[in-house]
């Protein structure tokens, strides 16, 4: 019937769905093309889908015309893909497959959390997943661990239903190996090492190993194989076994044993942690043996702390590490935290933990104030062209925490979840703020696009374009001009293209000022502009 149970309870859920959807796609879409691609991988990425669109190739990315074996093959299909519907290679289009994993993810978290403790508990915790610093922020750049998110948490949701839902095993391995291949041409083995660790721990921590070890988890290798395979098999064919090295072994197994770069020391990410998860981590050890929950709630409460503790020291014994590696922990992170705001909408948390849920509150209201005073104190007198995005900043952030402030401080409207329906949405608009409209007119410091402008009105099409000593990946140039930069890599070739026949048109950093200058003497730059941290210029030899 129509208007039974079942199909009401439908209803919700599909509504539910619907109103994450729109949420996300406001949160992470909105203006999403709107910034220029930044320093350090954005360019990169952005460069290699233009030359695969350019060389008509779909198998193996290039940079600067060199195979790029740095990471697997999805984010490029899923560029391309998007650069096709969209109607070119563009930042919206190329940041399109992240904001999609970001709303996967948000979505994913509600399926998870649902049959364990019901909609309501579900639809919190994918709230507060949406609205987690570290989710958003890669939710709306190019960067390949949000996917390793997505496809950890997707491949986590079929085996937890198996465990504790009685799906049947084989049509749950199938989807888990379907979702882990898919993982595995995102970032190789690491995506499936974080569901592995995460479902392996919960398994034994309940004592059900041998429910989770039977026959038909060779279904779900079958399918991850069968998935992740051909792309790999394809570049041995063609010849690529340079490219499969790099992609599988130097970028995994050398880069967490023996890395060249992002060494860091054991604990690293401890203070990491609560930065990227904010706001939502520090009220994770409240739920510490939280009172009232049933078997499934244990159960799901269980799953979430090894899910976090397992991840979080993989990533600590390697000795390559960068605090978005940690992201696959944001889903459990805010299924925790909603749990521990539906228990003092409950008043089942003791008073000692209410207070500190309320202070827990305040401090980040404080921190939203703190942060909006700083800005305009600490960060406008340096950025003066940035003086109008500043202030927007500054008034958001401080909007937010008094907002929140004001909430916390009335009795009528500090209980049930109002608090942390205040906190989310006050997190969400600062969010949307800066996205959309703070960091675009940062493009200003942060993107090569202005210098290239600069370039393209001083350089003739026969004129010769060159770098000076670059990284052989650094793209962001070549990408804003659609011209070939031939990178040159010590002084004999930039003395020689310097005094060649042909007009040079050439690129300095300013670490390398110095180097250069034994080759172009005294030679005024043309163009000289800050780009991130740095500044580079460019100097014309005729």
């Amino acid at each position: 019937m129509s208007g039974s149970p079942s199909a009401f309870a439908r209803v919700e859920v599909r509504r539910d769905r619907v109103l994450l959807a729109i949420g996300c796609a406001v949160l992470y879409g909105v203006r999403l093309g709107a910034r220029d691609l930044w320093n350090p991988n954005e360019p990169i990425y952005g460069e290699a889908v233009r030359e695969m669109t350019q060389l008509h190739t779909w198998l193996v990315p290039h940079v600067n015309g060199l195979p790029f074996g740095e990471k697997p093959i999805l984010y490029y299909w899923l560029a391309l893909l998007a650069s096709t519907l969209l109607g070119g290679v563009s930042e919206l289009a190329l940041r399109v497959p992240s904001a999609v994993a970001g709303l996967l993810t948000v979505l994913g978290v509600y399926e998870l959390v649902r049959p364990y403790s019901g909609r309501r508990h579900a639809l919190l915790s994918a709230a507060l997943c949406a609205t987690t610093f570290d989710v958003w922020w890669n939710a709306r750049f190019i960067q390949m661990d949000i996917l390793v998110a997505v496809t950890t948490l997707w491949t986590l949701l079929p085996l937890t239903r198996i465990l504790d839902h009685e799906m049947p095993r084989a049509r749950g391995w199938l989807a888990a190996g379907a979702v882990a291949g898919v993982g595995f041409l995102a970032k190789g083995p690491v995506t499936w090492i974080c569901p592995g660790l995460a479902i392996v721990v919960y398994a034994a921590a309940t004592r059900r190993l041998r429910d989770l070890v039977r026959v038909e988890i060779l279904l779900g290798a079958l399918a991850a194989v069968a998935i992740a395979a051909p792309w790999y098999l394809l570049l041995l064919a063609g010849g690529h076994a340079d490219v499969v090295r790099e992609v599988l072994i130097r970028q995994n197994f050398q880069r967490f044993s023996n890395p060249w770069d992002h060494v860091a020391p054991f604990w690293y990410y401890v203070p990491y942690y609560w930065a990227d998860m904010a706001p939502w981590a520090i009220f994770v050890p409240l739920a510490w043996k939280l009172a009232g929950r049933d078997d499934p709630r244990r159960k799901l409460a269980v799953l979430c702390a090894v899910w976090i503790v397992s991840i979080v020291a993989f990533f600590s014994l390697s000795k390559s590490k960068r605090d978005p590696y940690i992201l696959p922990v944001a889903p459990a992170t805010a299924i925790l935290a909603a749990e521990v705001a539906l228990a003092f909408a409950g008043d089942a948390l003791s008073r000692a933990r209410r207070r500190a849920f309320l202070a827990m509150n305040a401090a980040i209201a404080a921190v939203f104030i703190g942060a909006g005073i700083g800005v305009v104190v600490k960060l406008a007198p340096k950025v003066p062209d940035l003086l109008g995005p500043a202030r927007l900043l500054a008034g958001a952030s401080v909007l937010a925490g008094a907002a929140l402030a004001v909430v916390l401080a009335l009795p009528r409207t500090r209980r049930g979840l109002i608090p942390t329906a205040a906190c989310a949405t006050a997190t969400a608009l600062l969010f949307f703020v800066v996205g959309g409209w703070v960091m675009p007119p940062a493009d200003a410091y942060k993107s090569a696009r202005p210098i290239c402008d600069g370039v393209a009105r001083l350089a003739g099409p026969d004129d010769a374009l060159a770098s000076y000593n670059f990284w052989k990946w650094r793209a962001e140039y070549r990408y804003y001009l659609g011209r070939p930069i031939d990178n040159l890599p010590g002084i004999d070739p930039l003395r020689a293209a310097w005094g060649g026949p042909r007009r040079l048109v050439l690129f300095v950093e300013s670490e390398q000022l110095q180097a250069a200058r034994s080759v172009i003497g005294d030679r005024a730059p043309v163009l000289a502009r800050g780009v991130g941290s740095g500044k580079t210029y460019v100097f014309m030899n005729r």
